[in-house]
């Protein structure tokens, strides 16, 4: 979580409001560097344009077969096809 300071808060507060929406995470204010108890929580996360690096450790690579069908299953989607209600019974 990253923390903003009443100053800045109260002399840029856009710039501060727009950091919390577009990193989509929470960020404490501080009073001299101690923390208030106040937090600016986005209400909902929006998509960030930088993925943290801690969260790129857990990807793990494909193998050819996998892309190979992950492929295939793009490529098979036509532009024409209706989309369908995956929870919907099908006959």
């Amino acid at each position: 979580m990253s923390t903003v300071g009443t100053r800045e808060l109260k002399q840029n507060p856009q710039a501060v409001v727009r950091r919390v929406l577009e990193s989509g995470e929470a960020a404490e204010v501080t009073v001299h560097g101690h923390p208030t108890g106040v937090r600016l929580v986005p209400d909902q996360p929006s998509r960030r344009a930088w993925v943290r690096g801690a969260d790129l450790a857990d990807v793990q690579p494909m193998d050819r077969a996998h892309a190979e069908r992950w492929h295939d299953d793009l490529t098979g989607v036509d532009d024409d096809d209706e989309p369908r209600d995956p929870w919907s019974r099908q006959a």
